[in-house]
């Protein structure tokens, strides 16, 4: 096995090669001329983009995301309350976590491509949806079928807080989540965020050739090894 200093060495060579691929968040907003764009929690339209653009980018559109900016950093620990299916093994697979909400219209219109995700790459990734809202709220959601794993989050820590959002519990709170669905790609090592967002965003799609190139690399260090 290699050491720690190898494999934190390994895991900045994936992020960085996935950077170059994928592009980071960016400053400007879009949107204006009627794309996709997710949904967002009541009063946080207007809340400014994160993200930074990154060194040497192209003139295609900047990319905004509705969530805390965790690209490139360890992920915050993934807690869940309850499995609504079969807890999975993702020990050694990448890692794909949709934050997403019922009532989202934006979340149905992306369970198709994460469907396929699921079915073409289910060996190497691992895709999980986090909600927090109650375990009968999503029984009785009437949306298209989810083929990948499906939790309740586990409670949140704000309490009656002022900037507590609605339905939010632990995990999509440490992601600093407020726009629906919201998506994070993980690599398997040290769950470093990888990609991040809106996957229907246009111009900054989460596409099967994005997901294709990080299990290339994620096979390329396991060979290594």
């Amino acid at each position: 096995m290699p050491s720690s200093s190898l494999r934190a060495l390994l895991a900045t060579a994936v992020s960085v090669v996935l950077w170059a691929g994928f592009g980071r968040a960016a400053t400007a907003e879009e949107g204006a001329g009627g794309e996709a764009q997710p949904d967002v929690a009541p009063g946080k339209e207007a809340a400014k983009p994160n993200g930074d653009k990154a060194e040497g980018a192209s003139e295609k559109p900047s990319k905004r995301i509705w969530a805390s900016s965790l690209l490139f950093c360890d992920a915050p620990k993934i807690e869940v309350g309850r499995w609504l299916t079969e807890k999975p093994e993702w020990k050694g697979k990448f890692l794909l976590i949709e934050f997403w909400r019922t009532w989202c219209g934006a979340c149905k219109r992306t369970v198709p491509l994460l469907n396929s995700f699921h079915e073409k790459y289910g060996k190497e990734l691992v895709i999980v949806a986090i909600t927090g809202e109650p375990a009968e709220t999503v029984k009785a959601y009437n949306g298209p079928e989810m083929k990948y794993s499906m939790a309740l989050d586990a409670p949140g820590t704000k309490g009656e807080a002022e900037d507590k959002v609605k339905d939010q519990g632990a995990t999509e709170e440490s992601f600093g989540v407020w726009g629906w669905p919201h998506v994070v790609l993980l690599e398997p090592e040290h769950h470093c965020v990888i990609w991040e967002g809106f996957p229907l965003l246009k111009g900054h799609e989460l596409t099967a050739e994005k997901i294709e190139k990080a299990l290339a690399v994620g096979r390329e260090n396991k060979a290594k090894e």
